[in-house]
């Protein structure tokens, strides 16, 4: 039953492409797409890539923060976990490149499935404020109608959010008492199962609880979005594009990276081309010059993160496709832990080296 629903959920994506594709390329000339392909000025790729590298390095330094709440993990070691992520998105379906990157992270470094998960949450959490600040600042600068509306629904959710997970951190030590209370700190139970879990999920997010870490956090954030839109700025100049350099650049980030959360096939081929049209368009831009450009924007990255991912995967001897054992690993891991480095809240520890 399960197989069916993924092979239901996969055919329903790959239809979603499909049709992005075939909307966004109905009426383009593909000899002036190719032209403008083969003109285009690719020697900003250079400062994109380097854009890209220092951004995978800020999103290391940010794992490396939520995580120091557990242990003090290389940053070198971080940014492959990344890359492999990526490079797994881009092949498999279902956004299966953060279960991957999990397991590879505690493959390496041996710390709770728990812990790695609600830490990667965390980093998601936090793109979504900063992409939320993203279109803010691109209605602001747009001139958008209802201005006020949509920033105070935008912000009164996100903030929603936030301020719940900062509490759930603060009661996380009576909260845990009370499951384990509740189980009789008997693991073999579903109640003891889900008071170990829940124990090590809010163990991950405790860096919460500290008002200077969470700038630190933001701060990090910041900089991993700052540097994705000066990238986008490079991508227009390579087709020449870049009237409006700012709007322009805004419009990219945030219509690429919303269409993404869209289901569709690995890669999100076919909507962020659709995606790239619709932000090109809103400068008048043609539509033959937003194709080609949608395509270097998903080309590059996609190499990049593919070739590094499949380098760092396969330099520690592993299988992106060791996928039927690792689940049963995972599953293992989250109702019992007994093999992971974990310290318990509220305890002394020593970081290991």
């Amino acid at each position: 039953m399960a197989a069916d629903r993924k092979r239901l959920h996969l055919l329903a994506g790959l239809l979603v492409s499909c049709l992005a594709l075939w909307f966004s390329f109905r009426h383009a000339d593909p000899a002036l797409l190719m032209h403008l392909l083969w003109k285009g000025h690719y020697g900003w790729v250079l400062p994109i890539l380097v854009l890209m590298n220092l951004s995978f390095f800020m999103r290391a330094l940010f794992w490396r923060t939520t995580l120091s709440v557990t242990k003090r993990v290389s940053p070198a070691h971080l940014y492959g976990s990344i890359l492999v992520g990526y490079m797994a998105n881009n092949i498999l379906p279902f956004r299966g490149g953060e279960m991957v990157r999990l397991m590879y992270t505690r493959k390496l470094e041996k710390i709770s499935s728990a812990v790695l998960f609600s830490t990667i949450f965390l980093e998601r959490f936090f793109d979504v404020v900063l992409l939320s600040l993203v279109l803010f600042l691109f209605f602001f600068l747009h001139g958008a109608n209802g201005i006020r509306e949509k920033v105070f629904i935008l912000g009164a959710s996100t903030s929603t959010i936030f301020f719940a997970l900062v509490l759930l951190v603060r009661f996380r030590v009576p909260l845990v008492r009370f499951l384990q209370k509740g189980s009789g700190l008997d693991t073999k139970t579903i109640g003891g199962r889900i008071a170990g879990t829940g124990e090590k999920l809010l163990h991950g997010l405790s860096i919460l609880a500290s008002p200077r870490q969470m700038l630190i956090l933001f701060l990090l954030s910041f900089t991993v979005w700052a540097l994705t839109l000066s990238g986008c700025y490079f991508y227009l100049r390579i087709f020449d594009l870049d009237m409006h350099p700012v709007m322009m650049s805004l419009s990219l980030l945030l219509f690429t990276n919303l269409a993404l959360v869209v289901p569709s096939s690995p890669g999100g081929i076919g909507v962020v081309q659709f995606a790239t049209l619709y932000a090109m368009r809103l400068f008048g831009v043609r539509d033959e010059e937003s194709l080609a450009l949608s395509v270097v924007y998903q080309v590059v990255p996609y190499i990049f993160t593919t070739t590094l991912g499949w380098y760092f995967i396969h330099r520690q001897h592993m299988s992106l496709f060791e996928r039927q054992s690792s689940s049963a690993d995972e599953a293992g891991d989250f109702r019992t832990g007994q093999q992971d480095e974990y310290v318990q809240p509220d305890q002394p520890r020593s970081d290991k080296k």
